[in-house]
């Protein structure tokens, strides 16, 4: 075999740019193989190991609130381990330059063993119960600490029970259901700076929110395997007298659903994106390698003359694919690895994960390069089993031409007699080598469609912020209050200097059943001359809520199947006053992009609470640089709990996308890189397989240009019908990656704009065209005498 092994390295020398070609290509899927893997399994670790190691809860009840005491009948229910009773709740916090932030407050009894959701301390020192010097300890999350550059035994006031507060901060810590640091699911993205989660003594939350042995919040532990439903039911039950507003598991807890959500995406890319890689990397292979075996025919006689068996020959070539997957394996894991460096910080930035989440994955990489020589192996045996049917004495003389009969285009004459000599030769040419053509072809597509699905995410957050922020956000602040107040009290704010227009809103969350099912959802009231917002419809329509109807979020009416001219129950959870039952007609689906709300007019909300002219909280349009002196005023008011500006979200919205642009330029380059290498290694084989028809040309006259640019020709029609397939290949693609990716909590519209599909085109058709021009230099090198020898 040593024989053979020098013919190996010397083939490969001789077609080192077809090899580096197909080596990239391999090289790309291993390292987004690799990298999404590495950071899925680590992300998946970690989480587990949190999870694990601190307790986290498998389900969650809030009631408005309940004796500390209720917790142990709970833990006596079969099938709870263990059951924690606590205080969670939002007040504002007080900043120094005019700002005003949300703090929610978490309660932790001490001691803290055998409690569900503990924390994990990252930072100084836990918090003392009662504190030498006095005054309240707190903890709060890293991400918050550092924005605000908080640091040991710093300040943070917050206004509880319309009382200013003073909190030391003791150190930060993490806690399972705090990964993802977001308010609320219309939050998607975290926002350190007006968002912290605050840790603090049971007692001391307490007190100075005025639940002296009270909680209002308890997270429960159940046995592997238990009926979660019918401990839920159970558990109600006990909480039922002291009044229920939600419940939901673990896989409904916020900042679990977008932490999965986010691993389910990395685990569908770490197998879609590769796959294509390696496939058309499969592909390229079979085609090379059956036309390096159609080329070296008689150099296998030979071989089989001198003694070498099919089995030999056939490992021979299986082993130029082999060093091809192994070439193309290693400088992929380089690359992964590197590109896993780079998303573990991406990742870094949102999520609270005490372990590393970047590092080397030794089985990811392993994977990869058994991925990368199976398939590697796969193409060379599939390709060599030719070499099975030459005969030595036959391969001595050259292969007979296949006889070729017309193609079907000659039949439309119309068209045939216009097409010039050369573009009859490569219509031919195209057609009788229907396999390199499809190859290629499908190359071509897959890289078009690759750009398409680079490129849609920033279509569809352009649209959605478009959408969300600019045409269905018509107010600059929305402040929220404490405690809904009579909507005569929201004067002072109309009267602010600067204040153009205010519109109340009454936001109420609420049980929806239908046909025995439930969704819990937030029913927002609104005045029925809305101007400050727009509600919009399945189909973008501006919807106005009626008197006596509800516009149903379209989430929740496809969880309950309700549809317009339904009627729901609706059940208030306030946690202010009795709750309130109401049977309201269903008089629309409305859309939103971020979010879920359903929405009513203000005095139907009213009406269902059997109160008048509530509101909690007002929506306001302002004059332009006044923004900063209105929330000046208005922090001076201790009954608003929080204000939202319009631009400071979209500010965040926009500086949290830098990673996503990242990604995109990675997938741009993996799509250039794959349209290359097939392009360039379709554009080689032709070349080979043409040299002696090409010399003649030469011979009779053509020049170098004139015979380029008959295989230009080939090549741009494999690069129209290329770019018209991969286009709607690409929309099709970016569906099927949103599908995969969308949860209950969001999901991302599929918007292509007409200039994404315009630059996907043409990117696709420059590497197309680059390919080829490196491709058909051997033009140029055509030695005449010798492709035209007579070797019979």
């Amino acid at each position: 075999m040593k024989a053979l092994n020098k013919k190996l390295w010397r083939t490969i020398k001789s077609t080192k740019g077809q090899f580096l070609a197909v080596a990239a290509v391999v090289a790309v899927g291993i390292s987004v193989y690799i990298a999404m893997s590495t950071a899925y399994l680590n992300l998946e670790r970690s989480k587990e190991q949190l999870y694990r190691n601190y307790n986290f809860a498998d389900y969650y009840f809030h009631v408005i609130k309940a004796p500390e005491q209720v917790t142990r009948q709970i833990e006596e229910l079969p099938g709870v381990t263990a059951a924690t009773g606590r205080i969670q709740k939002d007040v504002p916090i007080l900043k120094e330059d005019v700002q005003r932030a949300t703090a929610r407050i978490i309660s932790y009894p001490l001691p803290l063993e055998g409690e569900v959701n503990r924390f994990k301390l990252l930072s100084g020192r836990i918090f003392q119960e009662y504190p030498p010097g006095g005054g309240i300890e707190i903890l709060a999350e890293p991400q918050y600490a550092a924005a605000n550059n908080l640091t040991f035994n710093d300040k943070i006031n917050i206004v509880a029970e319309e009382r200013e507060v003073p909190l030391t901060l003791a150190g930060t810590a993490i806690s399972p259901e705090f990964i993802y640091p977001i308010k609320d699911a219309a939050s998607l993205l975290p926002d350190p700076r007006s968002f912290a989660i605050i840790l603090m003594p049971q007692s001391q939350a307490q007190q100075i929110l005025n639940l002296t042995g009270q909680i209002n919040q308890v997270a429960v532990k159940l046995a592997p395997g238990a009926d979660q439903e019918k401990i839920a039911d159970q558990i109600e039950s006990i909480l039922e007298p002291y009044g229920n507003l939600a419940s939901y598991p673990r896989k409904q807890q916020i900042s679990n659903a977008m932490l999965q959500g986010e691993l389910d995406s990395l685990q569908a890319s770490s197998k879609f994106l590769p796959a294509i890689f390696l496939g058309i990397a499969v592909a390229i292979q079979f085609v090379m390698l059956g036309r390096m075996i159609k080329a070296q025919r008689m150099q296998i006689g030979v071989m089989k003359a001198l003694g070498y068996n099919n089995l030999q020959i056939m490992l021979h070539y299986t082993g130029y694919a082999q060093v091809v997957a192994l070439s193309g394996a290693l400088l992929g894991s380089l690359l992964g690895l590197l590109l896993a460096s780079a998303i573990s910080q991406a990742y870094a930035q949102y999520f609270n994960l005490p372990e590393t989440i970047g590092g080397v994955n030794a089985r990811a990489i392993f994977l990869g390069f058994a991925l990368s020589i199976g398939v590697g192996t796969l193409a060379g045996l599939f390709a060599a089993r030719t070499v099975t049917v030459i005969n030595p004495a036959e391969s001595m003389r050259p292969e007979p031409p296949k006889g070729f009969g017309k193609i079907f285009i000659e039949n439309w004459t119309w068209l045939w007699r216009k097409l010039s000599p050369t573009w009859k030769m490569s219509i031919r040419s195209a057609v009788r080598n229907k396999i390199r053509f499809g190859v290629s072809l499908l190359g071509v597509t897959f890289a078009v469609g690759m750009l398409v699905v680079a490129v849609f995410s920033n279509d569809s957050v352009d649209y959605m912020i478009d959408r969300h922020y600019f045409q269905e956000q018509h107010y600059d602040l929305l402040v929220r209050f404490s405690a809904p107040v009579k909507d005569g009290e929201l004067l002072n704010i109309y009267r602010l200097e600067g204040v153009l227009k205010g519109e109340p809103v009454f936001e109420i969350p609420a049980r929806i059943t239908y046909h025995g099912r439930t969704e819990e959802n937030l029913l927002t009231g609104v005045p029925p001359d809305l101007t400050l917002k727009k509600i919009s419809g399945q189909r973008e329509e501006t919807l106005i809520p009626g008197d006596e109807g509800l516009l149903i979020s379209q989430r929740t009416a496809r969880k309950l199947g309700v549809k317009p001219g339904d009627t729901v129950t609706v059940e208030t959870l306030l946690g202010i006053g009795p709750s309130r039952r109401a049977q309201i007609m269903v008089t629309g689906i409305n859309s939103q992009m971020i979010g879920e709300s359903s929405y009513l007019s203000i005095n139907l909300a009213n009406r269902i609470l059997q109160e008048r002219r509530l509101a909690s909280g007002v929506m306001l349009s302002i004059q332009p640089g006044t923004e900063k002196s209105i929330e000046g005023r208005l922090n001076d008011m201790t009954e608003i709990a929080s204000i939202s500006s319009r631009q400071k979200e979209l500010d965040n919205f926009n500086k949290n996308l830098e990673s996503m642009i990242y990604s995109i330029s990675i997938m741009i380059f993996f799509a250039l890189v794959l349209g290359f290498a097939i392009v360039y290694n379709s554009s080689i084989i032709s070349f080979a397989e043409r040299k002696r028809e090409l010399a003649s040309l030469r011979v009779v006259g053509f020049s170098s240009a004139e015979v380029s640019g008959l295989l230009l020709e080939e090549t741009l029609l494999q690069t129209v019908a290329g770019v018209a397939l991969g286009l709607p290949f690409g929309l099709f693609m970016a569906k099927s990656y949103v599908q995969a990716i969308s949860t209950d909590l969001f999901t991302m519209p599929v918007v292509v704009y007409p200039l994404t599909y315009f630059l996907s085109a043409l990117g696709g058709t420059l590497f197309i065209i680059t390919a080829h021009l490196l491709a058909s230099r051997g033009v140029k090198k055509l030695d005449l005498v010798d492709v035209l020898k007579n070797r019979d």
